[in-house]
């Protein structure tokens, strides 16, 4: 038996703070279609994904660093995949990769050897004093004129990675909740 995943997922309440201090709308439904399908592009968008297919490319070989270039292109093939799953405006293929980038997007840190929870938590303090700052016309909050950005370097010094439990481990919490 594996353990149980954390609940609730720990960023999602940030990223809703800062949406609502934002003023960005978070609509409980949004008419979108829910098939689900494999997310393969229509003959129209094919041009414009190869395009964007590219780019990462060139990007991502501009990486020398071998861990840095995987993740990069790991974390960019899920959001060319999310792409196409907006073109296509169907919610289970949204949701589906959503969560492909976000644990792909997770795993950065975990390869890095760093503390992402700090960082995060970070990024939203300071993003959280937004607030006074303008918004564009597409509706992004920007950071006012005072804007202090986070000390990412100070947090990186101060913190060390979470050690994650053994498969030992893992299987000694589960004989004790049995």
């Amino acid at each position: 038996m594996n353990a149980p995943l954390p609940s609730p997922y720990p960023y999602s309440e940030c990223a809703a703070q800062f949406m609502d201090m934002a003023g960005q709308e978070r609509p409980d439904h949004l008419p979108l279609k829910l098939e689900g399908t494999n997310c393969f592009p229509s003959p129209g968008d094919i041009g414009t994904l190869q395009g964007l297919q590219n780019a990462i490319s060139q990007v991502v070989g501009r990486v020398r660093h071998p861990v840095l270039r995987l993740r990069l292109a790991l974390l960019l093939e899920e959001v060319m995949e999310l792409s196409e799953a907006c073109i296509r405006e169907d919610m289970a293929l949204i949701a589906h990769n959503v969560a492909d980038v976000l644990y792909v997007a997770h795993s950065f840190p975990h390869s890095l050897g760093y503390d992402g929870a700090a960082i995060y938590n970070c990024v939203h303090k300071a993003n959280m004093k937004k607030k006074m700052g303008k918004v564009r016309s597409d509706g992004k909050q920007l950071a006012p004129v005072d804007f202090k950005p986070p000390d990412i370097v100070g947090v990186l010094q101060s913190s060390k990675p979470p050690v994650a439990p053994s498969n030992d481990s893992a299987r000694k919490g589960e004989k004790q909740q049995r």
